[in-house]
Protein backbone atom coordinates (compact mmCIF):
# COMPACT_ATOMS: atom_id res chain seq x y z
CA UNK A 1 0.00 0.00 0.00
CA UNK A 2 0.89 3.94 -0.56
CA UNK A 3 0.83 4.70 2.92
CA UNK A 4 3.13 1.83 4.01
CA UNK A 5 5.64 2.53 1.42
CA UNK A 6 6.17 5.80 2.39
CA UNK A 7 6.69 4.69 6.02
CA UNK A 8 9.52 2.35 4.83
CA UNK A 9 11.45 5.20 3.49
CA UNK A 10 11.06 7.15 6.95
CA UNK A 11 13.68 4.90 8.49
CA UNK A 12 16.20 6.23 6.25
CA UNK A 13 15.42 9.89 6.81
CA UNK A 14 14.93 9.79 10.34
CA UNK A 15 14.70 13.73 11.79
CA UNK A 16 18.74 15.03 11.39
CA UNK A 17 19.95 18.15 11.76
CA UNK A 18 21.00 19.28 8.26
CA UNK A 19 21.24 21.76 5.51
CA UNK A 20 18.13 22.15 3.46
CA UNK A 21 19.76 21.43 -0.31
CA UNK A 22 21.51 18.34 2.31
CA UNK A 23 18.36 17.42 3.20
CA UNK A 24 16.91 17.45 -0.62
CA UNK A 25 19.88 15.27 -1.51
CA UNK A 26 19.57 12.22 1.11
CA UNK A 27 15.71 12.83 0.70
CA UNK A 28 16.83 11.56 -2.89
CA UNK A 29 19.79 9.54 -2.66
CA UNK A 30 17.97 6.96 -4.06
CA UNK A 31 16.37 8.95 -7.38
CA UNK A 32 18.90 10.77 -8.86
CA UNK A 33 17.90 9.71 -12.52
CA UNK A 34 14.05 10.67 -11.64
CA UNK A 35 13.07 13.63 -13.86
CA UNK A 36 13.21 16.91 -10.83
CA UNK A 37 11.65 19.60 -13.10
CA UNK A 38 10.20 20.21 -16.50
CA UNK A 39 10.25 23.38 -18.04
CA UNK A 40 8.92 24.27 -21.59
CA UNK A 41 9.50 20.85 -22.89
CA UNK A 42 13.40 20.87 -21.03
CA UNK A 43 13.75 17.40 -18.68
CA UNK A 44 16.22 17.73 -15.32
CA UNK A 45 17.24 14.46 -13.45
CA UNK A 46 17.87 15.14 -9.59
CA UNK A 47 21.28 14.76 -10.15
CA UNK A 48 21.04 17.22 -12.70
CA UNK A 49 19.43 19.80 -10.30
CA UNK A 50 21.37 19.22 -7.59
CA UNK A 51 24.55 20.07 -9.66
CA UNK A 52 22.78 23.42 -10.80
CA UNK A 53 22.29 24.43 -7.28
CA UNK A 54 26.04 23.66 -6.76
CA UNK A 55 27.05 25.70 -9.53
CA UNK A 56 24.83 28.85 -8.12
CA UNK A 57 25.95 28.28 -5.04
CA UNK A 58 30.02 28.47 -6.02
CA UNK A 59 28.94 31.52 -8.80
CA UNK A 60 26.94 33.47 -5.68
CA UNK A 61 30.40 33.01 -3.88
CA UNK A 62 32.40 33.87 -6.61
CA UNK A 63 30.47 37.48 -7.58
CA UNK A 64 29.46 38.11 -3.54
CA UNK A 65 32.18 36.50 -1.44
CA UNK A 66 32.09 34.85 2.06
CA UNK A 67 29.63 36.32 3.92
CA UNK A 68 26.50 35.98 4.83
CA UNK A 69 24.89 39.21 2.47
CA UNK A 70 21.32 39.30 0.89
CA UNK A 71 20.89 38.03 -2.17
CA UNK A 72 17.90 39.73 -3.74
CA UNK A 73 15.41 37.39 -6.23
CA UNK A 74 12.95 38.83 -8.42
CA UNK A 75 12.64 36.18 -11.01
CA UNK A 76 8.75 35.18 -10.47
CA UNK A 77 8.55 33.68 -14.26
CA UNK A 78 11.52 31.43 -14.38
CA UNK A 79 12.75 28.50 -12.99
CA UNK A 80 15.86 30.62 -12.55
CA UNK A 81 14.46 31.27 -9.43
CA UNK A 82 14.70 27.79 -8.02
CA UNK A 83 18.28 27.56 -8.81
CA UNK A 84 18.86 30.95 -7.18
CA UNK A 85 17.28 29.98 -3.58
CA UNK A 86 18.73 27.33 -3.34
CA UNK A 87 22.06 27.91 -4.50
CA UNK A 88 22.03 31.14 -2.51
CA UNK A 89 20.82 28.76 0.40
CA UNK A 90 23.44 26.68 0.21
CA UNK A 91 26.23 29.50 0.27
CA UNK A 92 25.13 30.71 3.54
CA UNK A 93 23.67 33.85 2.01
CA UNK A 94 20.39 35.63 3.01
CA UNK A 95 17.39 35.43 0.34
CA UNK A 96 15.39 38.24 -0.60
CA UNK A 97 12.77 37.13 -2.39
CA UNK A 98 10.59 39.82 -3.90
CA UNK A 99 7.73 40.59 -6.71
CA UNK A 100 8.74 43.20 -9.44
CA UNK A 101 6.61 45.63 -8.01
CA UNK A 102 7.84 45.95 -4.96
CA UNK A 103 11.52 45.65 -5.75
CA UNK A 104 10.53 48.91 -8.06
CA UNK A 105 8.98 50.85 -5.65
CA UNK A 106 10.83 49.66 -2.61
CA UNK A 107 14.21 49.66 -3.94
CA UNK A 108 16.19 51.42 -1.53
CA UNK A 109 14.59 50.11 1.65
CA UNK A 110 14.73 46.22 0.20
CA UNK A 111 18.14 45.97 -1.32
CA UNK A 112 20.38 49.05 0.42
CA UNK A 113 18.43 48.24 3.99
CA UNK A 114 19.17 44.89 3.49
CA UNK A 115 22.77 44.93 2.13
CA UNK A 116 21.80 43.17 -1.28
CA UNK A 117 24.95 43.84 -3.80
CA UNK A 118 23.33 41.09 -6.12
CA UNK A 119 20.33 41.06 -7.63
CA UNK A 120 18.53 38.23 -9.74
CA UNK A 121 16.28 40.04 -11.88
CA UNK A 122 13.47 39.04 -14.66
CA UNK A 123 14.61 40.91 -17.92
CA UNK A 124 10.82 41.39 -18.73
CA UNK A 125 10.81 43.24 -15.55
CA UNK A 126 14.04 45.77 -15.95
CA UNK A 127 14.33 49.14 -17.19
CA UNK A 128 16.51 51.93 -17.23
CA UNK A 129 14.87 53.63 -13.99
CA UNK A 130 14.83 50.22 -12.01
CA UNK A 131 19.04 49.94 -13.23
CA UNK A 132 18.96 53.56 -12.01
CA UNK A 133 17.67 52.56 -8.41
CA UNK A 134 19.80 49.45 -8.22
CA UNK A 135 23.12 51.78 -8.85
CA UNK A 136 22.19 54.25 -6.56
CA UNK A 137 21.35 50.96 -3.77
CA UNK A 138 24.44 50.20 -3.71
CA UNK A 139 24.22 46.84 -6.38
CA UNK A 140 27.33 45.41 -7.75
CA UNK A 141 26.09 42.05 -9.97
CA UNK A 142 22.87 42.73 -11.25
CA UNK A 143 22.29 38.91 -12.75
CA UNK A 144 19.63 39.07 -15.44
CA UNK A 145 17.16 36.15 -16.04
CA UNK A 146 14.91 35.25 -19.10
CA UNK A 147 12.27 33.24 -19.87
CA UNK A 148 13.79 31.16 -22.05
CA UNK A 149 16.60 30.11 -19.97
CA UNK A 150 16.50 26.45 -19.87
CA UNK A 151 13.59 26.52 -22.32
CA UNK A 152 13.99 23.18 -24.91
CA UNK A 153 16.29 24.68 -27.45
CA UNK A 154 13.30 23.70 -30.58
CA UNK A 155 10.42 24.93 -28.31
CA UNK A 156 12.60 28.24 -27.95
CA UNK A 157 13.09 28.54 -32.15
CA UNK A 158 9.20 27.96 -32.69
CA UNK A 159 8.46 30.30 -29.90
CA UNK A 160 10.47 32.75 -31.18
CA UNK A 161 9.22 32.21 -35.05
CA UNK A 162 6.31 32.59 -33.70
CA UNK A 163 6.72 35.68 -31.73
CA UNK A 164 5.74 34.17 -28.75
CA UNK A 165 9.41 34.96 -27.48
CA UNK A 166 11.94 37.42 -28.14
CA UNK A 167 14.92 36.68 -29.86
CA UNK A 168 16.78 39.44 -28.83
CA UNK A 169 19.12 39.13 -25.69
CA UNK A 170 18.60 42.36 -23.24
CA UNK A 171 22.11 42.72 -22.19
CA UNK A 172 22.98 43.11 -25.85
CA UNK A 173 19.96 45.93 -26.48
CA UNK A 174 20.92 47.59 -23.06
CA UNK A 175 24.46 47.56 -24.35
CA UNK A 176 23.98 49.14 -27.95
CA UNK A 177 21.19 51.85 -26.90
CA UNK A 178 23.32 52.57 -24.02
CA UNK A 179 26.69 52.59 -25.96
CA UNK A 180 27.65 49.61 -23.22
CA UNK A 181 27.13 48.10 -19.78
CA UNK A 182 26.43 50.61 -16.88
CA UNK A 183 29.64 51.67 -14.79
CA UNK A 184 30.01 50.47 -11.06
CA UNK A 185 27.44 47.51 -11.73
CA UNK A 186 28.47 43.99 -13.28
CA UNK A 187 25.70 42.72 -15.59
CA UNK A 188 25.49 38.83 -16.54
CA UNK A 189 23.63 36.99 -18.26
CA UNK A 190 22.08 33.97 -16.23
CA UNK A 191 24.23 31.51 -18.66
CA UNK A 192 27.33 32.88 -17.74
CA UNK A 193 26.74 33.09 -13.95
CA UNK A 194 25.82 29.49 -13.78
CA UNK A 195 29.42 29.25 -15.73
CA UNK A 196 31.34 30.71 -13.80
CA UNK A 197 30.16 28.75 -10.88
CA UNK A 198 30.21 25.42 -12.97
CA UNK A 199 34.50 26.49 -13.60
CA UNK A 200 34.76 26.71 -9.57
CA UNK A 201 36.50 23.61 -8.02
CA UNK A 202 36.14 25.33 -4.71
CA UNK A 203 34.69 22.86 -2.03
CA UNK A 204 32.43 24.93 0.24
CA UNK A 205 30.82 23.45 3.64
CA UNK A 206 28.75 25.19 5.95
CA UNK A 207 27.34 24.32 9.35
CA UNK A 208 24.09 23.25 10.60
CA UNK A 209 22.57 26.27 12.37
CA UNK A 210 19.29 26.44 14.63
CA UNK A 211 16.80 29.06 13.94
CA UNK A 212 19.56 30.97 11.00
CA UNK A 213 18.00 33.44 9.33
CA UNK A 214 17.51 31.86 5.68
CA UNK A 215 15.43 34.74 3.85
CA UNK A 216 12.99 37.59 3.53
CA UNK A 217 9.91 37.56 1.61
CA UNK A 218 8.12 40.77 1.01
CA UNK A 219 4.64 39.49 0.61
CA UNK A 220 1.36 40.84 0.07
CA UNK A 221 0.15 40.69 -3.51
CA UNK A 222 -3.68 41.09 -3.63
CA UNK A 223 -3.63 41.25 0.14
CA UNK A 224 -1.59 44.12 1.07
CA UNK A 225 -0.79 47.47 -0.69
CA UNK A 226 2.72 47.19 1.13
CA UNK A 227 5.05 44.66 1.48
CA UNK A 228 5.34 42.48 4.45
CA UNK A 229 9.00 41.63 4.83
CA UNK A 230 8.90 38.36 6.61
CA UNK A 231 12.07 36.43 7.75
CA UNK A 232 12.47 32.87 7.66
CA UNK A 233 15.01 30.44 9.17
CA UNK A 234 16.40 27.79 7.13
CA UNK A 235 16.01 25.21 9.85
CA UNK A 236 12.07 25.93 9.09
CA UNK A 237 12.20 24.00 5.64
CA UNK A 238 13.76 20.76 6.99
CA UNK A 239 11.32 21.36 10.39
CA UNK A 240 8.26 21.71 7.80
CA UNK A 241 9.43 18.30 5.41
CA UNK A 242 9.45 16.32 8.69
CA UNK A 243 5.84 17.44 9.73
CA UNK A 244 4.84 16.10 6.33
CA UNK A 245 6.74 12.40 6.97
CA UNK A 246 3.98 12.57 9.32
CA UNK A 247 1.26 13.24 7.50
CA UNK A 248 -1.32 10.40 6.08
CA UNK A 249 -0.36 11.80 1.84
CA UNK A 250 0.88 9.28 -0.30
CA UNK A 251 2.97 11.00 -2.30
CA UNK A 252 5.48 9.19 -4.51
CA UNK A 253 8.80 9.63 -6.16
CA UNK A 254 8.01 10.74 -9.74
CA UNK A 255 4.56 11.64 -9.13
CA UNK A 256 3.75 15.10 -11.12
CA UNK A 257 3.16 17.84 -9.27
CA UNK A 258 2.14 20.84 -11.82
CA UNK A 259 4.28 24.04 -10.14
CA UNK A 260 2.38 27.34 -11.03
CA UNK A 261 4.15 30.45 -11.63
CA UNK A 262 5.73 33.57 -9.20
CA UNK A 263 7.84 30.83 -7.71
CA UNK A 264 8.94 31.60 -3.87
CA UNK A 265 6.86 35.09 -4.65
CA UNK A 266 5.26 34.61 -1.18
CA UNK A 267 5.92 32.08 1.61
CA UNK A 268 2.96 29.62 0.43
CA UNK A 269 5.07 28.93 -2.79
CA UNK A 270 7.75 26.85 -0.60
CA UNK A 271 5.08 24.24 -0.68
CA UNK A 272 4.66 24.19 -4.15
CA UNK A 273 8.49 23.38 -4.98
CA UNK A 274 10.21 22.42 -1.39
CA UNK A 275 7.47 20.08 -0.74
CA UNK A 276 7.80 18.41 -3.79
CA UNK A 277 11.75 17.97 -3.91
CA UNK A 278 11.78 16.33 -0.65
CA UNK A 279 9.24 14.00 -2.00
CA UNK A 280 10.88 13.18 -5.14
CA UNK A 281 8.16 14.73 -7.79
CA UNK A 282 8.42 15.71 -10.93
CA UNK A 283 7.23 19.32 -11.11
CA UNK A 284 6.22 20.67 -14.17
CA UNK A 285 6.53 24.38 -13.92
CA UNK A 286 4.58 26.64 -15.86
CA UNK A 287 5.66 30.15 -16.96
CA UNK A 288 2.11 32.21 -16.80
CA UNK A 289 -0.07 31.59 -13.48
CA UNK A 290 -3.18 31.99 -15.11
CA UNK A 291 -6.14 30.66 -13.48
CA UNK A 292 -8.15 30.93 -16.31
CA UNK A 293 -5.84 28.29 -17.75
CA UNK A 294 -6.00 26.08 -15.01
CA UNK A 295 -7.85 23.56 -16.41
CA UNK A 296 -5.74 23.44 -19.55
CA UNK A 297 -2.30 23.29 -17.43
CA UNK A 298 -4.16 20.18 -15.72
CA UNK A 299 -5.06 18.21 -18.89
CA UNK A 300 -1.72 19.17 -20.62
CA UNK A 301 0.44 18.48 -17.70
CA UNK A 302 -0.51 15.25 -16.80
CA UNK A 303 -0.41 16.11 -13.24
CA UNK A 304 -1.35 13.95 -9.68
CA UNK A 305 -1.16 17.03 -7.52
CA UNK A 306 -1.60 21.14 -7.53
CA UNK A 307 -1.76 23.66 -4.83
CA UNK A 308 -3.73 26.86 -5.99
CA UNK A 309 -5.98 29.26 -4.83
CA UNK A 310 -10.07 28.67 -4.50
CA UNK A 311 -9.96 31.50 -7.54
CA UNK A 312 -8.35 29.00 -9.62
CA UNK A 313 -10.56 26.04 -8.81
CA UNK A 314 -13.80 28.25 -9.25
CA UNK A 315 -12.96 28.41 -13.38
CA UNK A 316 -12.92 24.47 -13.57
CA UNK A 317 -16.73 23.94 -14.04
CA UNK A 318 -17.29 26.43 -17.18
CA UNK A 319 -13.49 25.57 -18.96
CA UNK A 320 -14.87 22.97 -21.32
CA UNK A 321 -13.32 20.07 -20.09
CA UNK A 322 -15.35 16.41 -20.44
CA UNK A 323 -16.38 14.28 -18.02
CA UNK A 324 -13.44 12.38 -16.51
CA UNK A 325 -11.02 14.66 -17.85
CA UNK A 326 -8.52 15.23 -14.97
CA UNK A 327 -9.04 12.00 -14.09
CA UNK A 328 -5.25 11.36 -13.09
CA UNK A 329 -5.02 14.26 -10.57
CA UNK A 330 -5.11 13.14 -6.98
CA UNK A 331 -5.44 16.15 -5.41
CA UNK A 332 -6.24 19.74 -5.28
CA UNK A 333 -4.89 21.58 -2.50
CA UNK A 334 -6.85 24.73 -2.27
CA UNK A 335 -4.59 27.51 -0.01
CA UNK A 336 -3.93 31.36 0.04
CA UNK A 337 -7.22 32.43 1.54
CA UNK A 338 -10.46 31.05 3.21
CA UNK A 339 -12.93 29.19 1.60
CA UNK A 340 -16.76 29.31 1.85
CA UNK A 341 -18.61 26.07 2.45
CA UNK A 342 -20.92 26.77 -0.83
CA UNK A 343 -17.84 27.22 -2.77
CA UNK A 344 -16.15 24.25 -1.99
CA UNK A 345 -19.35 22.25 -2.42
CA UNK A 346 -19.89 23.50 -5.95
CA UNK A 347 -15.24 22.80 -6.45
CA UNK A 348 -16.23 18.93 -5.09
CA UNK A 349 -19.25 18.34 -7.40
CA UNK A 350 -17.07 19.89 -10.40
CA UNK A 351 -13.87 17.65 -8.80
CA UNK A 352 -16.37 14.55 -9.17
CA UNK A 353 -17.43 15.22 -12.49
CA UNK A 354 -13.85 15.78 -13.98
CA UNK A 355 -12.48 12.46 -12.33
CA UNK A 356 -10.63 14.04 -9.64
CA UNK A 357 -10.27 12.53 -6.24
CA UNK A 358 -9.88 14.83 -3.57
CA UNK A 359 -10.14 18.54 -3.41
CA UNK A 360 -8.78 19.42 0.21
CA UNK A 361 -8.70 22.77 1.69
CA UNK A 362 -4.86 23.97 3.31
CA UNK A 363 -4.43 26.35 5.83
CA UNK A 364 -1.39 28.53 6.95
CA UNK A 365 0.68 28.94 3.92
CA UNK A 366 0.76 32.27 4.62
CA UNK A 367 3.95 34.58 6.06
CA UNK A 368 2.88 33.12 9.39
CA UNK A 369 4.60 29.97 8.58
CA UNK A 370 4.22 26.75 6.36
CA UNK A 371 0.84 24.39 5.84
CA UNK A 372 -0.85 24.14 9.80
CA UNK A 373 -4.00 22.80 8.71
CA UNK A 374 -5.35 20.18 6.17
CA UNK A 375 -8.82 18.83 5.66
CA UNK A 376 -9.84 15.28 6.34
CA UNK A 377 -8.69 13.09 3.38
CA UNK A 378 -12.69 12.00 3.48
CA UNK A 379 -14.07 15.80 3.66
CA UNK A 380 -17.00 15.87 1.48
CA UNK A 381 -19.32 18.31 0.05
CA UNK A 382 -19.26 21.46 1.58
CA UNK A 383 -16.70 20.61 4.42
CA UNK A 384 -13.96 23.22 4.83
CA UNK A 385 -12.88 22.42 8.35
CA UNK A 386 -9.46 21.65 8.94
CA UNK A 387 -7.26 19.74 11.59
CA UNK A 388 -3.50 20.89 12.58
CA UNK A 389 -1.12 18.70 11.19
CA UNK A 390 1.15 17.10 13.63
CA UNK A 391 3.64 19.23 15.80
CA UNK A 392 1.11 22.42 15.48
CA UNK A 393 -1.49 23.77 17.62
CA UNK A 394 -4.14 26.04 17.36
CA UNK A 395 -6.54 27.39 20.16
CA UNK A 396 -9.44 30.17 19.57
CA UNK A 397 -8.86 33.49 21.99
CA UNK A 398 -10.87 36.46 22.20
CA UNK A 399 -9.15 39.28 20.15
CA UNK A 400 -9.11 41.63 22.79
CA UNK A 401 -8.34 39.73 25.78
CA UNK A 402 -6.68 36.74 24.01
CA UNK A 403 -8.77 34.50 26.56
CA UNK A 404 -8.84 31.10 25.23
CA UNK A 405 -12.70 30.95 24.08
CA UNK A 406 -14.36 27.93 24.31
CA UNK A 407 -15.65 25.39 21.50
CA UNK A 408 -18.33 26.78 19.08
CA UNK A 409 -17.39 30.41 19.70
CA UNK A 410 -15.54 32.83 17.18
CA UNK A 411 -12.39 34.35 17.68
CA UNK A 412 -8.88 34.86 16.46
CA UNK A 413 -7.25 31.91 15.93
CA UNK A 414 -3.47 31.42 16.89
CA UNK A 415 -1.47 28.64 16.24
CA UNK A 416 2.06 27.16 17.69
CA UNK A 417 4.49 25.48 15.10
CA UNK A 418 7.68 24.25 14.83
CA UNK A 419 8.22 25.81 11.63
CA UNK A 420 6.71 29.07 11.89
CA UNK A 421 8.41 32.04 10.73
CA UNK A 422 10.99 34.12 12.38
CA UNK A 423 8.49 37.37 12.47
CA UNK A 424 8.67 40.53 10.26
CA UNK A 425 11.78 42.62 9.45
CA UNK A 426 10.00 45.72 11.11
CA UNK A 427 10.48 44.63 14.92
CA UNK A 428 6.68 46.97 15.70
CA UNK A 429 4.90 44.41 14.06
CA UNK A 430 6.22 41.79 15.45
CA UNK A 431 4.72 42.90 18.72
CA UNK A 432 1.47 42.48 17.40
CA UNK A 433 2.12 39.06 15.53
CA UNK A 434 3.70 37.12 18.81
CA UNK A 435 2.85 36.10 21.72
CA UNK A 436 5.48 36.57 25.16
CA UNK A 437 4.56 32.58 25.43
CA UNK A 438 4.98 31.55 21.40
CA UNK A 439 1.84 31.23 19.79
CA UNK A 440 1.39 33.54 16.59
CA UNK A 441 -1.59 35.69 16.02
CA UNK A 442 -3.35 34.83 12.55
CA UNK A 443 -5.53 37.95 12.70
CA UNK A 444 -7.83 35.15 11.30
CA UNK A 445 -11.35 34.86 12.49
CA UNK A 446 -12.18 31.07 13.01
CA UNK A 447 -14.19 28.90 15.78
CA UNK A 448 -13.06 25.28 17.48
CA UNK A 449 -16.41 23.17 16.77
CA UNK A 450 -16.66 20.04 19.47
CA UNK A 451 -15.64 17.35 17.51
CA UNK A 452 -11.84 19.04 17.19
CA UNK A 453 -12.29 20.15 13.84
CA UNK A 454 -11.46 24.21 13.00
CA UNK A 455 -12.91 26.51 9.90
CA UNK A 456 -11.55 29.72 9.48
CA UNK A 457 -13.86 32.23 8.07
CA UNK A 458 -12.06 34.98 7.36
CA UNK A 459 -9.58 38.44 8.26
CA UNK A 460 -10.28 39.88 11.40
CA UNK A 461 -10.69 43.00 9.26
CA UNK A 462 -13.00 41.90 6.45
CA UNK A 463 -15.61 44.33 8.52
CA UNK A 464 -17.43 47.26 7.94
CA UNK A 465 -18.85 49.51 10.73
CA UNK A 466 -21.82 51.15 10.38
CA UNK A 467 -23.66 53.31 13.04
CA UNK A 468 -21.41 52.01 15.77
CA UNK A 469 -21.91 48.17 14.81
CA UNK A 470 -19.02 45.95 13.30
CA UNK A 471 -21.02 43.34 10.80
CA UNK A 472 -18.63 40.83 9.01
CA UNK A 473 -18.23 40.78 5.35
CA UNK A 474 -17.60 37.27 5.14
CA UNK A 475 -21.34 36.09 6.43
CA UNK A 476 -22.76 38.01 3.78
CA UNK A 477 -20.50 36.77 1.04
CA UNK A 478 -21.19 32.72 1.88
CA UNK A 479 -24.67 33.77 1.79
CA UNK A 480 -24.06 34.63 -1.73
CA UNK A 481 -21.98 31.81 -3.05
CA UNK A 482 -24.99 29.36 -1.85
CA UNK A 483 -26.91 31.20 -4.75
CA UNK A 484 -26.90 28.25 -7.42
CA UNK A 485 -26.48 30.94 -10.50
CA UNK A 486 -23.46 32.32 -8.33
CA UNK A 487 -19.72 31.30 -9.66
CA UNK A 488 -17.63 33.67 -7.98
CA UNK A 489 -18.92 36.65 -5.10
CA UNK A 490 -17.01 39.22 -3.10
CA UNK A 491 -18.24 41.38 -0.90
CA UNK A 492 -16.67 44.66 -0.32
CA UNK A 493 -16.69 48.05 1.04
CA UNK A 494 -16.82 51.78 0.24
CA UNK A 495 -16.45 54.64 2.99
CA UNK A 496 -19.28 57.55 1.75
CA UNK A 497 -19.25 60.42 4.74
CA UNK A 498 -17.05 58.32 6.94
CA UNK A 499 -19.23 55.98 7.05
CA UNK A 500 -19.00 52.34 5.59
CA UNK A 501 -21.13 50.31 3.43
CA UNK A 502 -21.16 46.65 1.99
CA UNK A 503 -21.48 45.80 -1.55
CA UNK A 504 -20.78 42.77 -3.77
CA UNK A 505 -19.12 42.20 -7.09
CA UNK A 506 -20.78 38.82 -8.78
CA UNK A 507 -19.69 36.45 -11.49
CA UNK A 508 -22.75 34.76 -12.31
CA UNK A 509 -23.00 31.13 -14.22
CA UNK A 510 -22.84 31.53 -18.17
CA UNK A 511 -26.45 29.97 -18.38
CA UNK A 512 -27.99 32.59 -15.82
CA UNK A 513 -27.64 36.05 -17.57
CA UNK A 514 -31.30 35.73 -18.64
CA UNK A 515 -31.86 35.62 -14.84
CA UNK A 516 -30.24 38.87 -13.90
CA UNK A 517 -32.91 40.33 -12.65
CA UNK A 518 -34.29 37.89 -10.54
CA UNK A 519 -30.60 37.01 -8.99
CA UNK A 520 -30.53 40.61 -8.07
CA UNK A 521 -33.46 40.82 -6.05
CA UNK A 522 -32.57 37.26 -4.08
CA UNK A 523 -29.50 38.77 -3.57
CA UNK A 524 -30.15 41.84 -2.10
CA UNK A 525 -32.72 40.19 -0.01
CA UNK A 526 -29.87 38.02 2.02
CA UNK A 527 -30.88 37.82 5.93
CA UNK A 528 -27.81 38.68 7.13
CA UNK A 529 -26.83 41.19 10.31
CA UNK A 530 -25.19 44.04 8.06
CA UNK A 531 -27.71 43.75 4.84
CA UNK A 532 -29.75 47.19 5.66
CA UNK A 533 -27.07 49.36 4.55
CA UNK A 534 -26.22 47.74 1.68
CA UNK A 535 -25.29 48.90 -1.59
CA UNK A 536 -25.92 46.61 -4.29
CA UNK A 537 -24.37 44.20 -6.51
CA UNK A 538 -22.06 44.92 -9.31
CA UNK A 539 -21.78 42.03 -12.45
CA UNK A 540 -18.38 41.31 -13.85
CA UNK A 541 -17.58 38.74 -16.70
CA UNK A 542 -14.47 37.84 -14.62
CA UNK A 543 -12.98 39.57 -12.14
CA UNK A 544 -9.34 40.96 -12.59
CA UNK A 545 -6.10 39.29 -12.28
CA UNK A 546 -3.24 40.54 -10.11
CA UNK A 547 -0.41 40.72 -13.03
CA UNK A 548 2.12 39.01 -11.10
CA UNK A 549 0.33 36.61 -9.22
CA UNK A 550 -2.76 36.19 -11.27
CA UNK A 551 -5.12 35.59 -8.38
CA UNK A 552 -8.21 37.36 -7.67
CA UNK A 553 -7.16 41.06 -7.54
CA UNK A 554 -9.38 41.87 -4.60
CA UNK A 555 -8.04 45.20 -4.08
CA UNK A 556 -8.64 46.53 -7.49
CA UNK A 557 -12.30 46.27 -6.30
CA UNK A 558 -12.59 49.21 -4.80
CA UNK A 559 -11.69 51.23 -8.12
CA UNK A 560 -14.83 50.84 -9.66
CA UNK A 561 -17.79 52.88 -8.23
CA UNK A 562 -20.43 52.77 -10.65
CA UNK A 563 -23.09 50.10 -12.20
CA UNK A 564 -23.95 48.96 -8.40
CA UNK A 565 -28.15 47.70 -8.83
CA UNK A 566 -30.33 46.87 -5.99
CA UNK A 567 -33.63 45.47 -5.87
CA UNK A 568 -36.00 46.15 -2.78
CA UNK A 569 -38.74 44.22 -1.42
CA UNK A 570 -41.40 45.65 -3.93
CA UNK A 571 -39.16 44.47 -6.98
CA UNK A 572 -38.71 48.00 -7.57
CA UNK A 573 -35.02 48.07 -9.45
CA UNK A 574 -32.44 50.72 -8.82
CA UNK A 575 -28.87 51.71 -9.64
CA UNK A 576 -26.14 53.73 -7.93
CA UNK A 577 -22.99 54.84 -8.09
CA UNK A 578 -20.92 55.12 -5.17
CA UNK A 579 -21.50 58.38 -2.95
CA UNK A 580 -24.54 58.77 -5.26
CA UNK A 581 -28.52 58.70 -4.96
CA UNK A 582 -30.00 55.56 -6.21
CA UNK A 583 -31.86 55.96 -9.72
CA UNK A 584 -35.31 53.99 -10.57
CA UNK A 585 -34.63 51.50 -13.96
CA UNK A 586 -36.24 48.92 -15.61
CA UNK A 587 -35.09 45.35 -14.68
CA UNK A 588 -34.14 44.75 -18.15
CA UNK A 589 -31.06 47.19 -18.16
CA UNK A 590 -29.48 45.57 -15.03
CA UNK A 591 -26.21 44.75 -17.14
CA UNK A 592 -22.92 42.71 -16.64
CA UNK A 593 -19.83 44.64 -17.23
CA UNK A 594 -16.58 43.17 -19.58
CA UNK A 595 -13.75 43.97 -17.63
Amino acid sequence: MPIEKKTMRLLTIENPKRRIVEDLKIRNKDNMRGIAGEYFSSKFTYAQTFKMFEDYKKAFIAVDGLNEDTITISAPSTIASVNAFYGALDANKVINMTGPGFLHTYTEQYTKRLNSKTVVMFDSFLNDDLVTKFQAAGVKNLIVTGITDYMNPVVKLIATKKGLVSGKDYLDEYAKSHSGLPQGMEMVRLRDFAKLGAKSKEVYDFPYEENKLAAYFLTGATTSQLPKCVKISADGFTKMARIYDELWFDFQPGDRQTVFIPLFYATGAVHGVHAGLMDGMTLIYKPKYDRFAFAKDLLETKAKIALVAPSHVATLEESGLEDNALSHMKYIFIGGEAIMPAAMEKFRKTGDRLGIQYILNGYGMTETGSMSGISDKDAKGDDVTVTPVPGVEYRIVDPVTREILPDNTRGILEKKSPCATLGYFEEEKNKLLFTEDGWINTGDVAIRYSNGNYRIFGRGTDCFTNSGTTYAMYDIEEQALKHPDVAEAEVIKFEIDGVEYPAMVVVLNSNAVDKIAKITKELCSIDVAGMEHFIGVRYVDKFKTHPVTSKRDYLSLQNDKTGYFFADENDNVFVTDIGEEKRSIDAAEIKVVSV
